[in-house]
């Protein structure tokens, strides 16, 4: 999943309302298969980050050791998420994309566990949603079974699903 994010300087939320925060713009992939947000040289460059310290990154090459930044994240919500320990990555370019089209953040579980995070598929069209803070939990699985036994066809495995649906087990 790609989005727009901007990204500033860390700074808090009360030197925002004092202080003029410079945002740039840079397109992210939202990967819920690491642990901690990424930036590339670019998004570094851009802003004149100074290193906090290193971190090692596990990725498809190896490992590594990489410099750390903190940045403020604002997400397409317009949430502003605070002082984020970012890694500096490589990423592939997309061969098919223009340079100032090519994604420079990964928004990892340190940012999505912050929050609920949904991924819905209607009508072929794939929508993605994220809210800080969490509101509830979403559940698709006793949807799904419901559907499942609805398409069964057995009367008993029905009664049994509704059964237990009363008395809050699914």
């Amino acid at each position: 999943m790609f989005t727009k994010v901007n990204v500033s300087l860390p700074i808090t939320p009360e030197e925002a309302q004092t202080q003029k925060v410079e945002l740039k713009e840079y397109i992210a992939i939202w990967d819920t298969g690491a642990t901690h947000s990424a930036i590339t040289k670019k998004v570094v460059d851009d802003l004149k980050l100074q290193p906090t310290g290193m971190r090692e990154t596990r990725h498809a090459g190896g490992k590594s050791s990489n410099n750390t930044y903190l940045v403020n994240i604002a997400l397409p919500n317009n949430v502003m998420v605070h002082h984020v320990r970012v890694t500096e990555i490589q990423l592939i370019p997309d061969d098919n994309v223009s340079d100032d089209e090519q994604p420079q953040l990964l928004i990892r579980m340190d940012i999505i566990g912050l929050g609920d995070f949904a991924v819905t598929n209607v009508n072929s069209r794939t929508t993605f949603s994220f809210r800080i803070p969490a509101v509830e939990e979403i559940d698709f699985i006793p949807d799904a079974q419901e559907n499942n036994v609805m398409e069964s066809d057995n009367r008993q495995e029905w009664r049994a699903f509704q059964a237990n649906k009363r008395k809050g087990l699914i």
